[in-house]
């Protein structure tokens, strides 16, 4: 795939605009929706999931509801240190992400993605706060 780290970028800025405008729907089409697996691993507790329909009710409550954490709600994220693996019908993206109102830890973020039906899905998502020097 020629230019495929700008594909890539696009593809996790069209990715995150789905959280920014709280856009469900438009996020389903990110993942499997045919497996419904989804193995994501997240900062907050309570908020790993294996099942697509288990991050899907997860994040739809949190649009809803909001969090305690950072500033409560969806922020734009600042994304660095973006880097990209990738095969014929699998990539990583690995990068860092800082939450607008609350930069420090920063969290190290990975995506592994496949394609699916000639289409590329998040399968795999894990999102860590940097540990304390």
């Amino acid at each position: 795939m020629e230019n495929s780290k700008d594909f890539f970028v696009d593809f996790l800025n069209q990715y995150n605009q789905c959280f920014y405008n709280k856009d469900i729907e438009s996020l389903r089409d990110f993942y499997d929706t045919q497996s419904n697996v989804l193995i994501y691993f997240d900062n907050h507790k309570n908020n790993d999931t294996y099942t697509l329909d288990e991050h899907l009710e997860l994040i739809s409550d949190f649009f809803t509801k909001g969090k305690l954490t950072e500033s409560g709600g969806v922020e734009p994220l600042i994304i660095e240190k973006l880097n990209v693996f990738h095969k014929e019908h699998a990539a990583c993206m690995c990068f860092i992400s800082k939450y607008k109102s609350f930069p420090v830890p920063v969290v190290r973020s990975t995506l592994y993605l496949e394609t699916i039906n000639d289409k590329w899905k998040i399968v795999h998502a894990h999102f860590s706060f940097q540990p304390e020097k």
